[in-house]
């Protein structure tokens, strides 16, 4: 079986169990309600305090600019179920007897994984859309930027929850352990991102490299651009995301090296 065979056989596999596991409609539901959810909060929220012109961009992405995704949570968990479903069900002797080549089982997961992480987003983008529109004079739309302006951080949304997918599928791979891999999600920007930028150095240098650690990364990835940003904020959140990239990236190629030992 050609290298371009086999990747095609895989993805199609993959799509096949990804469409027949009930976990996948649960976490399309899950995304959906998420986006709802983060919308109504913040026009609630608008109704009484003015939330400046960041209100709209927070509102139909949950608030992500903070660091923490819920949809991003949704989409790790994702990731990680389909990693976790080989293991558990010993699914994968039965791929890798269908497509006989590790490389493309684990490419093909991480297209899949990819496109259906970017579904989940898009299901909490329109839900938290509908729900601005349909709320009872909101503010939020007036006081925003305008759409040209907001269109790079929701591509940045839809990116992160990407990001969020992959990560999920390649630390379960790595830790064998779906709880763990999620768990790891959640508590890097919580906990462990924090405990790392106090032991960077106080310095220009070290204010650059904590701004490129993957929740800060997350962050600029998906706010609101200054009043005056201009090509040098566009730049930033780009160097940003390919740093984000680079970090999940990174983690890929290990679950990559792993599988190919385990072949050896």
């Amino acid at each position: 079986m050609s290298p371009l065979a086999a990747l095609s056989a895989a993805v199609r596999l993959e799509v096949v169990r990804l469409a027949t596991v009930r976990s996948s409609a649960v976490l399309l539901a899950l995304a959906a309600a998420a986006g709802a959810a983060g919308a109504a909060a913040l026009c609630a929220l608008a109704e009484r305090a003015d939330i400046g012109r960041s209100g709209l961009l927070e509102a139909v992405t949950g608030g992500s600019a903070s660091g923490l995704s819920v949809v991003g949570i949704a989409a790790a968990l994702a990731g990680a179920l389909v990693a976790a479903g080989d293991a558990r069900h010993g699914a994968e002797r039965t791929a890798l007897v269908l497509v006989p080549r590790r490389g493309a089982l684990l490419t093909a997961r991480t297209v899949v994984v990819a496109g259906w992480s970017a579904a989940l987003a898009v299901a909490s983008l329109l839900a938290a859309v509908a729900v601005v529109v349909l709320w009872p004079q909101q503010q939020l739309v007036a006081a925003s930027p305008g759409p040209v302006v907001l269109a790079a951080p929701l591509l940045g949304y839809v990116g992160l929850v990407v990001l969020h997918g992959v990560a999920g599928l390649a630390l379960t791979a790595l830790l064998r352990s779906a709880v763990a891999a999620v768990s790891l999600v959640v508590a890097w920007p919580l906990v462990l991102e924090p405990l790392l930028g106090s032991v960077l150095p106080p310095s220009r240098w070290g204010a650059v490299l904590e701004g490129l650690l993957p929740a800060a990364a997350a962050s600029r990835l998906v706010a609101a651009p200054p009043v005056a940003a201009g090509t040098p904020w566009l730049v930033g959140s780009a160097v940003a995301g390919g740093a984000l990239l680079a970090a999940v990236s990174a983690l890929v190629l290990l679950a990559a090296v792993r599988g190919a030992r385990r072949d050896a």
